[in-house]
């Protein structure tokens, strides 16, 4: 098993074209995956980000939402997902995939992310920061590339942080269990 991209693309460089084209077609269809799934949150278009994922995903965005690990259903993620984000007045995620390692139908993708989100109606100032990565599981169905597991990770934030927290508040219990 391969596990990183310098050794990944030493490995298809020395294969047959058909590896070759694969390989990038591959390489392709997962940058264009992780670049769906931040233009999805952006323009809150929720069946975008629902085309995202398979039928089932594990999410740790424990730095932003805490709970943990969790499997769940990809429906119930987004729903979440629009129920937190379709209450800020603005959101810009800049995702930029740092190593993708594909093996067969399975593939690995580290994320870099910067997403700045905008409240107008916070108390204080309506900007928020984050600076960290998503370490991405994804697998290949039949209709294409889909995140299977997501892992949030939190460098540094600014901003206000308040207006993150009241919002994710604001829906209760979402009902994971």
């Amino acid at each position: 098993m391969v596990r990183n991209s310098a050794l990944q693309i030493a490995s298809v460089r020395g294969g047959n074209l058909e590896d070759k084209v694969n390989y990038l077609l591959d390489y392709i269809t997962i940058t264009d995956l992780v670049q769906r799934y931040g233009q999805a949150i952006d323009m809150h278009d929720f069946d975008l980000l629902r085309s995202c994922y398979g039928h089932e995903i594990e999410v740790d965005h424990s730095p932003t939402i805490g709970m943990g690990l969790m499997r769940i259903s990809a429906d119930k993620w987004c729903d979440l997902a629009k129920q937190f984000h379709s209450q800020l007045d603005g959101d810009e995620h800049i995702l930029i995939p740092q190593e993708i390692i594909i093996n067969g139908d399975k593939a690995s993708c580290h994320v870099l992310m910067h997403a700045r989100h905008f409240y107008r109606k916070a108390n204080g100032t309506p900007y928020q920061s984050l600076v960290g990565t998503y370490d991405l599981d994804l697998e290949r169905l039949e209709n294409g590339w889909k995140i299977a597991k997501s892992v949030q990770g939190v460098r540094w934030a600014e901003g206000n942080w308040q207006f993150h927290e009241d919002i994710k508040n604001s829906f209760g219990n979402p009902g994971l269990s």
